[in-house]
């Protein structure tokens, strides 16, 4: 017997889709049946990094919990819960129903405000118990979100800087790359070519701007603590949890993987910052 109705349906799907994912590729499926939801992650995908959809996944499954919550749903959620399953990624059973608390809907509508703000931030700090409140919002087990500190700022842009030298001119990573005029340097004075929103860059660029600019910013830094599909779902949960807490602040934020795929560069960043585990993506925030 089916639980849902026309409105919860809606709801659901809704707050799924609104989701972040790689490339806006949404490489996951919903199905609601009975007093459950089952995310399963999509196959095919062949041009964008496997963690970076695990990750998305993972997302939606926040997405998800929320909206069942703000629907007045007690939840209960299983990770992978059916090894004879792979592509199954979660279970989120409704369990009963009690009011939402004020988080949940506050979380809950940020979902529609969410956007990616890829362009520079106002030179406006972000409250220290902001900044802890959105990296509580990120805890769980298996994941870690690491506020990097002012004088981490050359080791990250070291990194990325890296990793756009290693890449360049291969175009197989170049969609969406490294698009340095919106994230930390909005006038780089680099060589960039958009062709169909496909960023191209051909040059990199300097070092000290790239690290004043990203000393001047809040960032985050997610790590897993393995590479497992587990630890890679729950890193999406964390980040879209860190996101929508950052939002509901009045505050914007982008992400940036790529450069972490590339190569050996997560585990350079890893030791420059002497961080266990992988680091997964860059959580930028601001006003």
């Amino acid at each position: 017997m089916n639980s849902w109705s026309l409105s919860d349906i809606e709801v659901v799907s809704r707050a799924i889709v609104s989701a972040p994912s790689v490339h806006d590729t949404q490489p996951w499926d919903l199905r609601l049946d009975g007093t459950h939801a089952e995310i399963t992650e999509r196959r095919g995908f062949t041009d964008t990094p496997r963690a970076d959809r695990v990750i998305s996944c993972g997302a939606g499954v926040a997405n998800v919990e929320l909206a069942l919550r703000a629907l007045g749903r007690q939840i209960e959620t299983d990770l992978l819960p059916d090894p004879r399953r792979p592509e199954l990624v979660a279970t989120v059973r409704a369990v009963g129903t009690t009011s939402p608390s004020s988080t949940d809907l506050s979380l809950f509508s940020a979902i529609a405000r969410r956007r990616s703000h890829r362009e520079a931030f106002a030179d406006i700090p972000v409250p220290a118990a902001t900044v802890a409140d959105i990296v509580s919002a990120a805890e769980m087990t298996g994941v870690r979100a690491r506020l990097l500190a002012p004088d981490e700022a050359n080791a990250l842009a070291d990194v990325l800087l890296y990793s756009a030298d290693l890449v360049r001119h291969d175009t197989r990573y170049q969609r969406d790359l490294f698009p340095w005029t919106s994230h930390w340097l909005p006038h780089g004075g680099h060589e960039s070519v958009d062709t169909i929103h496909t960023v191209v860059t051909r040059g990199v660029p300097d070092s000290a701007r790239l690290a004043a600019a990203i000393e001047g910013e809040t960032v985050l830094v997610f790590a897993s603590d393995t590479q497992e599909s587990i630890d890679l779902v729950r890193t999406g949960i964390a980040v879209e949890r860190a996101w929508l807490t950052a939002v509901d602040a009045r505050l914007g934020a982008s992400i940036l993987s790529h450069p972490l795929r590339v190569d050996d560069s997560a585990q350079r960043l890893a030791r420059r910052l002497n961080l266990p585990g992988h680091p997964q993506l860059i959580l930028r925030i601001g006003y």
